[in-house]
């Protein structure tokens, strides 16, 4: 909860601090999408890493206290009044290697942690705490940010925030290290990224993956330059647009229960089809609407699409990987998701140009849905499917304008559940 509460005022609002210190549109875009392929570059590393220290447990506390000194720069930058660009893309960057390197660890910890009798009933309501956490910290940032707005108050009200964040995620260092580390560590084969790329086109999910990078790029083309489009060009106050990030993310995680029952009825393959074409869709609207409940009403549609999406590809995906080979393979995958971000988001830079007014945003937006619908032919050549929908456990990394959020699936946990249920199935119970 604690950690959920660092997100609701976190991260989410490092774009907008861009634009309060008097950054262009085009780097407040960069700064939400570039990071993360620096701490998905450094996630690959982190297995190794964690097992030279031998205790996931110290590991991820040192994780924790990274992300902590992450916010001081900004802390101080947005008290004095001043903070450079590349200092902020810096401690971004370092927010985000805290953030993955931890990730890859914590879920074969949290999964070992956890007998699996009380497993679904445990997450299922911590789920709801910290969806409820992050809602409270996305109200924490509105009640900070409107009164601050446009006075000379503004970035104080950054200041504030970030100190709330990262107060929050100290706070969760003493139940870290309250959480002993497990008897034994599951032995793991490793899958070096050169390997996992030599032998792509080779396996039964590669057409999945690459319409999953594909649809990548072309999403953000255009969504992290949301954030400025919104605050710029339609000029929102901070109320609405932390309301909008509010609805998305309130949308995605009311209708996910919804979503699976779906996904065990019809198929999670039925599931990727809804989700990319809602996907693929969602920018476009912003072109048009200017009515608040409009705006409401796209956000609240493009969360449900973002959480068909994300289900439907969790599934496949982790379906083809055997259990052994999971974490090697999903950070690879990690690394190739961030690096298509990236790389979407410099051509959305290069189309948005250093001055841009609502023709320049119009054709990013545009481009971008162009480049969706590309990727959209790649889905039939998509032949990969689960029998059975599993329970999803994930952890919610960061709140986006148009996506409700981005997910990290718990994967040693399903594979947990699998485990458990085929045992089941073999004692005849």
């Amino acid at each position: 909860m604690t950690y959920s509460l660092m997100v609701g005022t976190g991260e989410t609002y490092f774009a907008a601090f861009a634009l309060a210190l008097g950054s262009s549109d085009k780097m407040s875009g960069l700064v939400a999408a570039v990071p993360p392929l620096v701490g998905a570059t450094a996630q690959l590393f982190a297995p190794a890493l964690a097992a030279r220290v031998k205790s996931p447990s110290r590991w991820i506390q040192a994780c924790a206290m990274l992300q902590v000194a992450s916010f001081v720069p900004m802390i101080v930058g947005a008290i004095v009044g001043a903070l450079p660009m590349w200092v902020l893309f810096l401690v971004a960057g370092v927010y985000w290697t805290s953030a993955l390197g931890a990730g890859g660890v914590w879920n074969t910890w949290i999964g070992l942690c956890m007998p699996a009798r009380i497993r679904p009933h445990y997450f299922g309501i911590r789920s709801r705490l910290c969806q409820a956490s992050i809602l409270a910290g996305i109200i924490v940032a509105a009640l900070i940010l409107q009164p601050t707005h446009g006075t000379r108050w503004e970035l104080w009200g950054f200041a504030a925030l970030f100190a709330i964040a990262a107060a929050a995620r100290a706070a969760s260092i003493p139940y870290l290290r309250r959480q002993r580390d497990p008897k034994e560590w599951p032995e793991h084969t490793p899958v070096p990224l050169w390997h996992f790329l030599a032998r792509f086109w080779h396996r039964a999910d590669a057409r999945l993956v690459a319409l999953m990078l594909a649809m990548q790029i072309a999403v953000q083309m255009g969504q992290p330059f949301l954030n400025p489009y919104l605050i710029k060009q339609l000029d929102v106050s901070p109320i609405l647009y932390l309301g909008l990030i509010a609805v998305g993310f309130a949308a995605k995680s009311a209708a996910l229960p919804l979503i699976g029952m779906y996904a065990k009825q019809k198929g999670a393959r039925s599931l990727l089809a809804i989700g990319a074409l809602g996907t693929t869709v969602m920018i476009l609207p912003w072109l048009f609407v200017e009515w608040v409940p409009g705006m409401f009403a796209i956000q609240a549609v493009s969360g449900i699409a973002q959480g068909a999406w994300e289900l439907a590809t969790f599934l496949l995906f982790l379906e083809t990987i055997p259990s052994e080979e999971r974490t090697s393979v999903m950070s690879g995958f990690y690394f190739l998701n961030s690096l298509a971000m990236a790389a979407g988001s410099l051509v959305g830079a290069a189309l948005l140009g250093n001055s841009p007014d609502y023709a320049a945003y119009y054709l990013v937006f545009a481009v971008s849905t162009g480049l969706r619908v590309v990727a959209l032919f790649l889905l039939p050549f998509v032949h990969v499917d689960v029998l059975r929908a599993i329970p999803l456990i994930s952890s919610t990394l960061a709140v986006r304008l148009n996506a409700g959020s981005i997910e990290s699936p718990i994967a040693d946990s399903i594979v947990e559940q699998r485990e458990s249920r085929n045992s089941e199935q073999k004692d005849g119970r």
